[in-house]
């Protein structure tokens, strides 16, 4: 049984969820990503329900991210970017300044596997 009463985080604050496995951190973010639903209560952004606008208003960073983990940086982002409609020009020539954006350490031929967890995201 998971019972969460009240959490309050400012819009400027990073919310991290610390517990025993079982206790139901995953769960309480499935719920928040509205990937579950309470059997119980509600999930509110500001006191509003959640909705698409606030739900983009969410980061989530599950354990298994889906990543590639042979591929290098620049393999990875292409490929997504692919995937996604964009030109590969112009993604391949925007790494450089979102890997510095991103702080992502290494650089574009650092294979996925040797990067930090923190980083994989």
């Amino acid at each position: 049984m998971l019972s969460v009463k009240n959490v309050t985080k400012r819009f400027d604050e990073v919310l991290g969820i610390v517990g025993q496995n079982g206790a139901g951190k995953s769960t309480t973010f499935k719920m928040i990503m509205n990937f579950l639903k309470p059997d119980q209560g509600t999930i509110t952004i500001a006191g509003q329900p959640l909705d698409e606008k606030s739900l983009d208003q969410i980061g989530f960073l599950p354990e298994e991210r889906g990543l590639y983990l042979d591929m290098t940086i620049k393999e990875q982002v292409l490929y997504f970017a692919s995937l996604h409609g964009f030109d590969l020009k112009i993604a391949a020539a925007d790494l450089p300044l979102w890997m510095n954006r991103l702080s992502v350490k290494g650089n574009e031929k650092s294979r996925i596997k040797n990067l930090s967890k923190g980083n994989h995201s």
